[in-house]
């Protein structure tokens, strides 16, 4: 699918050039930014401004992030064959197709834009105090939002970090502006961690912590650590920073009540919203689109179907279903055209009529964190049953304040974030982080007999199903004489 390109201001188009030529495809960052282009506070707002603009294009968290996160394990499936998702479901994926290798392009044009920020930033002047605070909190974006790039690369085209520690192939290290032509080697997945682990601490040095809609403030940046903790398998530090911010968030974020939680999936910058990319008619994102259009039909009327490519599974519409007075049963909606039940989760940011297409890409809500502390309070070295149920119970009776108290496993923990957290590109790295089978032996499944090898998966098997992470694309190792493809392909 095509958008519209991004009327963007001057410096991040002229950014951009370099994004797209062959050079940038070898590693990373290859130029920077002229210094007679950005030179004061309120242009580099612009440029950070920009960072996430390109964020939320279809080839990242516009989509496809969200589909890799969803569409590789059992809670979703394409709705036809033809859709370009199949692949994805299929793990239909090949170096010399270029259908999903736009994540390595697209994640390091933002990295060669936040480096060149990051080069530059400490020679604007700032006279007071309020400048100095200002200039600390587009720093601490810039490395908050090189963090988030380093972490998906190592989710994307690395193994899971426990199921070797971390040894296996993970990102080119971007944390400097890489001369052009410049051929470097992958690091480690444990080595790529290190560098998403480093920023993110280093950002919360400088970022503040009033809301700041659609960019990283301090909390956000604070959940993701402990979301890379989780992943990485440090459950102490994964609890500490959770329950600090569940401890210390105070009025500025909480839990959507009951009463609002679907009317809160309309609107932008709800309670609990800690990051979402900002999708707006000015931005001239192709509103046909935009990620709540995989989810849901934009034509409804009996007989006809636009749009739509992903269905919730059987398996996860009878998760769902064990508790009719689940609130968010409300989100699962029949479609008079089709019969089919869609996920209405992203149903478009307050606009009349609905446009589905113009949802904002949700990256960090306070309910994963909710779970993440439950989660590693069970799992750290010092294991906190009472902090566990705490918190695991405050995302269930949110959703249902009748249900009983329940004694939290990790069993639970894993069955609420499949609940809480569908659609949003959780499922698939939650099982393959621990490493736990992908069951898509569900009669609805879409997989041809061919491709019956991937119904059941393994994601710690990496000779049976290397395919669990993704592949570079020929191109990307014909220009980087020091590349090394993903083993298996």
């Amino acid at each position: 699918m095509k958008h519209n390109i991004l009327s963007l201001f001057t410096v991040i188009a002229f950014l951009a050039l370099f994004g797209s030529c062959k050079d940038f495809l070898t590693t990373g960052p290859t130029n920077n930014i002229p210094s007679d282009m950005v030179n004061t506070l309120e242009d580099a707002k612009r440029v950070v401004n920009g960072l996430y603009s390109r964020m939320k294009w279809e080839d990242y968290y516009g989509a496809n992030m969200m589909a890799m996160g969803e569409n590789r394990a059992d809670d979703l499936r394409p709705r036809i064959e033809t859709s370009g998702y199949v692949a994805i479901y299929q793990y239909n994926f090949s170096p010399d197709i270029n259908h999903y290798s736009g994540f390595w392009t697209r994640i390091y044009s933002i990295l060669l834009n936040a480096n060149s920020l990051l080069e530059i930033i400490d020679n604007f002047p700032a006279n007071s105090q309020g400048e100095i605070d200002l200039r600390n909190d587009i720093k601490g974006q810039a490395y908050a939002v090189r963090g988030l790039c380093h972490f998906d690369l190592a989710r994307l085209y690395g193994f899971p970090y426990l199921m070797d520690n971390g040894a296996s192939l993970g990102a080119v290290l971007a944390t400097e502006v890489i001369p052009q032509g410049e051929a470097r080697a992958r690091a480690s997945v444990k080595e790529t961690y290190d560098v998403a682990i480093n920023d993110l601490n280093e950002s919360l040095n400088l970022l503040l912590k009033a809301r700041n809609h659609g960019h990283f403030n301090y909390w956000a940046a604070k959940a993701l650590l402990s979301r890379v903790y989780l992943y990485k398998g440090d459950y102490d530090n994964a609890f500490k920073h959770a329950d600090e911010i569940l401890t210390t968030v105070g009025s500025t974020y909480s839990l959507v009540p009951n009463e609002d939680y679907i009317s809160s999936w309309s609107r932008q910058d709800c309670s609990e919203m800690l990051l979402e990319l900002l999708i707006t008619i000015p931005s001239n994102i192709n509103d046909n689109y935009g990620v709540g259009a995989y989810f849901y039909g934009l034509t409804q009327e009996p007989g006809t179907m636009v749009g739509g490519y992903l269905l919730p599974t059987a398996a996860w519409c009878s998760l769902i279903d064990e508790d009719p007075d689940d609130v968010r049963n409300g989100l699962l909606h029949i479609s008079p055209a089709s019969g089919d039940r869609w996920l209405r989760k992203f149903a478009g940011n307050s606009v009349t009529p609905p446009n589905y297409g113009l949802h904002n890409p949700v990256i960090l809500r306070l309910s994963e964190v909710y779970l993440i502390a439950s989660e590693a309070a069970l799992m750290k070295s010092a294991p906190d049953q009472g902090k566990a149920n705490l918190y695991l119970d405050a995302i269930r009776k949110r959703a249902n304040p009748n249900v009983p108290t329940v004694t939290a496993t990790v069993n639970e923990v894993l069955k609420e974030r499949r609940k809480e957290l569908g659609g949003e590109g959780h499922r698939f790295f939650d099982l393959a982080r621990l490493g736990r089978l992908i069951d898509r032996t569900a009669p609805d499944n879409v997989l041809p007999p061919t491709s019956s090898h991937y119904l059941v998966v393994d994601p710690w098997d990496k000779v049976n199903y290397y395919k669990v992470v993704l592949p570079l694309h020929y191109v990307q190792l014909s220009v980087n004489p020091l590349g090394e493809q993903n083993p298996g392909y």
